[in-house]
């Protein structure tokens, strides 16, 4: 089982990840902690290198879910699945979860730390997302074919069992 979860911040990706290894028992990776050196108190991107290590790594174990936005760097793991569970959830959902996801790690002290400028960005980026995915995913015949739209946990393990990962 080798399945990627794409979508735009805030749809949900890490909390179904997070509930599909569980079901599954197979390994999760964030995409983020491919992409952001998350060792400090600010986010500061990886070099390429180290982000073509990080995924090289993955893609060597048999079973693996990888969820994040898309980034042409993550193109390796969409080649590498077997299905890529596109997650569709409204932009007004996903504005309010950024947000309180601001203030949660405001008020926790998460490290590294989400700044206001940075919740903007993303809800600017999450704005933007849906058209930018579409374009790549129809461009590419090979992972086009491999999309299914999902919302949830339960319509990811709908998609899993129609393709039979499961």
């Amino acid at each position: 089982m080798k399945v990627c979860i794409v979508g735009p911040s805030g749809a949900g990706k890490s909390t179904i990840a997070v509930q599909l290894a569980r079901k599954f028992n197979v390994a999760t990776y964030e995409f983020d902690h491919v992409y952001w050196d998350m060792s400090g108190a600010e986010f500061v991107k990886n070099s390429d290198e180290s982000m073509a290590q990080a995924i090289e790594k993955i893609i060597e174990q048999d079973r693996w879910l990888v969820e994040g936005a898309y980034d042409k760097r993550m193109y390796p793991l969409l080649a590498e699945c077997s299905l890529i569970l596109r997650v569709e959830v409204s932009f007004s959902v996903r504005a309010i979860r950024l947000i309180r996801r601001f203030v949660w790690s405001t008020v926790t002290g998460k490290l590294p730390k989400e700044t206001f400028r940075n919740t903007v960005d993303l809800i600017k980026f999450s704005f933007r997302f849906d058209r930018r995915l579409s374009e790549f995913l129809s461009a590419d015949v090979m992972l086009s074919r491999k999309v299914a739209s999902v919302r949830d946990t339960s319509s990811c393990i709908e998609a899993m069992r129609a393709a039979g990962l499961c």
